[in-house]
């Protein structure tokens, strides 16, 4: 596998790379949904982006949440 990885040209590493942070996106937001079960998709999507992004820079990406800054955790 580490020779696969050492031998595969750029485009390729970062396809996976890519692959890698969609499916990490999936399982937050499974988690999210686990934990939140009531909230809209569009509050989940909040909830990731501060998950993925830190809460400093997605209040600045999308604005604050106006519930404070443990409500998007």
């Amino acid at each position: 596998m580490v020779d696969h990885w050492r031998n595969a040209p750029p485009w390729q590493k970062l396809a996976y790379i890519h692959e890698l942070n969609e499916t990490l996106k999936l399982l937050a937001l499974s988690d999210l949904r686990r934990q939140h079960p009531s909230e809209s998709e569009a509050q989940l999507q909040r909830r990731l982006a501060t998950r993925w992004l830190g809460v400093e820079l997605a209040d600045r990406v999308y604005g604050p949440t106006g519930e404070g800054s443990d409500a998007a955790r």
